[in-house]
């Protein structure tokens, strides 16, 4: 099960995508439900369930799937989301249904061994059925459309993309004053930001903003197969996140090659290590600097870049991930 409507949540549906495709390719029969473009599910999760009989039911996102499994009879699990873990299952509006979840869940998935030992500290009935499965890092094609011949940004202007979904948890906005700072001081930097609006109104003031700033532009939604031609073109691959689970564009960025710079909060740190396969920063300030010294520096970001991929390649195996996610599924 995956959020829908797809537009809206493509990292989810793409790892989704991929855990369908890795079963399948080891021989498991598996229906995707709720992965509808226009947002409408075809049929109801009863019905699903009944016609396909499955022998086990995964919800990729505790709030917005794993909800609809409470009472489910058929083993079920849910794997958390960045957002699952470190805003929803805060708060008083969703957090004690949150818990609930991952408290009747039959095993709980999540991406990293930290955000593991977080998840028992607070639900202590999840201990004894958390499995990590590190989420792999998959090389995207890199056929699509030429960012920078589209949009007439030459070749020696450095190219910051920062990708995601316009929503507050994701940051952008952070990101926006930043090129002001990096133009001021004299480099030759344009910020593209890409994603989906997933909150209207904060995604009106994003683009209210850019509007304001010079070498700031807000992209529509880009097609999953363009992306790797996306950040091919990109100089450096941002994140602003207030939090994260496991990035998708980090990892789909780094097994690229391309330099990550991306803020300091858990779920990044699980995947870059400072000043080795990319920067992480504190403040804007700290943002700002890490840039203009991959701008000034191409060689640096250059080296990053190989690190990254390198260190991708060896961490997150799509394999790996196969096995991990079938391990859980045998224990639930």
């Amino acid at each position: 099960m995956t959020p829908s409507p797809t537009h809206l949540f493509l990292g989810g549906i793409a790892t989704v995508r991929r855990w369908r495709e890795g079963l399948q390719g080891r021989g498991h029969l598996c229906e995707l439900f709720g992965g509808t473009s226009e947002g409408g599910l075809k049929q109801s999760l009863e019905g699903t369930i009944g016609r396909f009989r499955p022998d086990i039911v995964h919800a990729h996102d505790a709030l917005r799937c794993g909800v609809h499994l409470l009472g489910l009879r058929t083993p079920w699990v849910v794997s958390l989301s960045g957002e699952d873990l470190h805003h929803d299952m805060l708060g008083d509006e969703h957090g004690p249904i949150v818990c609930e979840v991952v408290r009747r869940a039959h095993r709980v998935l999540v991406p990293t061994p930290e955000a593991g030992v977080t998840l028992e500290e607070r639900v202590p009935d999840a201990v004894g059925k958390i499995d990590v499965v590190p989420r792999a890092a998959v090389r995207l094609l890199t056929t699509g459309t030429d960012l920078r011949r589209s949009l007439g940004i030459p070749r020696q202007r450095f190219l910051v993309l920062l990708p995601g979904g316009l929503r507050p948890i994701k940051g952008q906005h952070r990101a926006i004053a930043v090129a002001g700072v990096l133009r001021a001081a004299g480099a030759d930097v344009e910020l593209i930001v890409a994603g989906p609006d997933q909150d209207p109104t904060y995604a009106a003031e994003v683009r209210r903003l850019c509007q304001q700033q010079p070498g700031v532009r807000v992209l529509p939604t880009l097609a999953h197969d363009r992306m790797g031609a996306a950040y091919l073109d990109a100089d450096v691959v941002l994140n602003t996140s207030f939090s994260e689970g496991a990035s998708p564009t980090l990892l789909e960025a780094g097994i690229l090659g391309r330099p990550l710079v991306a803020a300091d909060v858990p779920g990044n740190r699980e995947l870059i290590r400072h000043k080795e396969t990319g920067l992480l920063f504190a403040t804007e300030e700290d943002m700002a600097k890490q840039i203009l010294a991959l701008c000034r520096n191409r060689s640096a970001a250059g080296a990053l870049g190989v690190r990254v991929r390198e260190d991708f390649q060896r961490r997150f195996d799509q394999d790996r991930e196969m096995s991990t996610l079938l391990s859980a599924y045998a224990a639930a």
